[in-house]
């Protein structure tokens, strides 16, 4: 089951590159909702809010940066079944010192949008994170 911290490996909609994603809240037990941001290699437009170094997860390798802007709500039953199914890759979770700055940043980007840092406010009131 989908938990607070895994990363996975999938494609943004309609793109066919995988991308690193990580849950950032806990599922919500009654809609099974968890927020989830991806993060992507840093390029000099990119949102440095939250910068990742090489060795700060298994799968970042370069530079990379957090895309808050592409933050979204999530049901975890279909992300499980995803990855059951092997549509989508689970990776190695993220450590809570590194999730904790990812979290940070989605409340402090000025590109994380507006519902999304609502609901994780939300999530936070309700010890979600």
């Amino acid at each position: 089951m989908a938990e607070l911290g895994d990363s996975f490996m999938l494609p943004k909609p309609g793109h066919e590159t995988e991308h690193l994603w990580v849950l950032i809240t806990r599922p919500d037990p009654t809609t099974h909702e968890a927020i989830m941001v991806n993060v992507t290699t840093q390029r000099p437009h990119s949102d440095t809010t939250t910068i990742l170094s090489p060795g700060e997860h298994p799968f970042i390798k370069q530079p990379s940066v957090v895309f808050y802007s592409d933050a979204r709500a999530v049901d975890t039953r279909l992300l499980d079944a995803a990855v059951q199914s092997g549509a989508y890759r689970g990776h190695t979770a993220f450590d809570p010192s590194v999730l904790a700055r990812i979290q940070a940043g989605l409340a402090t980007s000025p590109f994380t949008p507006r519902k999304i840092k609502a609901a994780f406010a939300a999530y936070a009131v309700a010890g979600l994170t």
